[in-house]
């Protein structure tokens, strides 16, 4: 079943610009642009930008922004039960909703259902290429409507990989799915799955090293350490020394802020920053894949629930990581900004999250709720509750139209070769 029209989507990350450059472009760009003599002064934009979305319903939210780009996450569990079973009724829900507003689709796909794995929830198959058959028949059934298809989440947390992260078989379920995949639907790009941004020194092992690496381990570092998560630039870094770079299109990443400002180096905060995506990049550079894209598929900043939810969860060890919503605001525009005038190699970024406090599932002290952008003031009773926005989607949107006046620019996916 066709969702979208019979044609391919565009390489471009951008719709074509229509309207002059505007005066607040100018005062951005000064505060964020130093002067540069790469091509990037003539090829802007090339930054996608997107977001996160939980409720399908919702996709009309990131449209109004002036956003390109949805990141959904597909279920697998949810997707094919019993095996060789499938359930698109959601997620053709999803693509005609994006079809109908001209949103880029990319489908985030983890948890594997109860058949598939004999280890915990969160746990990778028993059988890759149990993974690889769905691939097959989820991109068969949405060929030429997804962009992009991110393999499984954050694979450094024991919590998403059902015990002691491997960078190996982390590979071995590249490689099941990639292959199948392009089968599919040549043009989806494949791009790996985000690491969670655990900080510290890492990539020695790929030659990472001196100002580029993370010289302090902070005391959350340390904890996550503790938790059995294995540091993201090793697990970049083990992902090209286990051989997978040729079954990848784009690399995943999830550049949290913390409490921290775009601009900051770092370096001086453990790695715990937005340009720890920097260090990622700089992994793939040193080993011969620079002409790769990252993608970012998660990244943001944490509001305050209130001291009622200080307690409840991981919030313990979070606090230190809120910000109010005017830095929320100016983070991500300046994150959005960062990106556009410094990073060539950056394509799309999708902000977490569009709606996440919208959605009567999750509860009041969630942190998910607390990144987003759009809430209601009481989730539990959406009819009677109006979505409304946080200074951050009105920031965003004002951002969009600033920029809406650059040359349009295609900076094609890499879609490597594949057997």
């Amino acid at each position: 079943m066709k969702h979208r029209s019979s044609a391919k989507p565009t390489s471009s990350l951008l719709k074509g610009a229509r309207i002059p450059i505007i005066a607040v472009l100018l005062a951005l760009v000064l505060v964020f642009l130093t002067p540069s003599t790469s091509r990037l002064a003539i090829e802007q934009p090339h930054v996608g930008y997107g977001a996160f979305l939980s409720e399908r319903s919702n996709a009309s939210l990131v449209d109004d922004m002036g956003f390109d780009w949805l990141v959904w996450n597909l279920q697998w569990s949810l997707a094919e039960h019993p095996k060789g079973t499938y359930h698109w009724q959601g997620l053709d829900e999803l693509l005609t909703a994006a079809e109908s507003m001209g949103l880029k689709v990319i489908l985030r796909v983890d948890s594997a259902p109860d058949w598939a794995r004999s280890g915990p929830e969160g746990a990778p198959p028993d059988d890759m290429a149990d993974l690889g058959n769905f691939m097959y028949a989820l991109a068969s059934h949405c060929a030429g409507d997804v962009a992009g298809y991110v393999i499984w989440n954050e694979p450094n947390l024991p919590m998403f990989w059902g015990g002691s992260p491997n960078a190996g078989e982390y590979v071995q379920m590249l490689q099941a799915v990639y292959p199948r995949i392009k089968d599919a639907d040549a043009d989806a790009a494949v791009v790996t799955a985000g690491m969670a941004t655990i900080g510290g020194p890492g990539g020695a092992l790929c030659g990472l090293a001196g100002s580029l690496a993370a010289t302090q381990t902070t005391p959350y570092t340390q904890e996550l350490y503790a938790s059995g998560a294995k540091n993201d630039l090793d697990f970049i870094c083990g992902i090209y020394r286990q051989g997978g770079k040729p079954y990848f299109d784009a690399l995943g990443s999830h550049p949290y802020g913390f409490a921290y400002e775009p601009q900051r180096d770092p370096s001086s905060v453990g790695g715990l920053a937005f340009r720890r995506v920097e260090q990622q990049r700089a992994i793939m550079e040193l080993r011969n894949d620079g002409d790769t894209h990252i993608w970012v598929i998660e990244f943001g900043w944490l509001l305050d629930p209130g001291a009622g939810c200080h307690g409840w969860g991981d919030w313990p060890t979070r606090t230190w990581q809120i910000v109010s919503r005017q830095k929320q605001a100016d983070y991500l525009v300046g994150a959005y900004l960062y990106a556009q005038n410094r990073w060539p190699w950056m394509g799309v970024m999708a902000l977490f999250n569009m709606d996440f406090a919208t959605v009567y599932w999750y509860d009041k002290c969630e942190p998910a709720r607390w990144y987003s952008i759009a809430y209601r003031a009481n989730h539990q009773d959406p009819f009677n509750s109006p979505i409304v926005y946080r200074k951050a989607y009105y920031a965003l949107h004002g951002m969009v139209k600033a920029l809406a006046g650059g040359p349009q620019v295609r900076l094609p996916v890499v879609v490597r070769n594949h057997q």
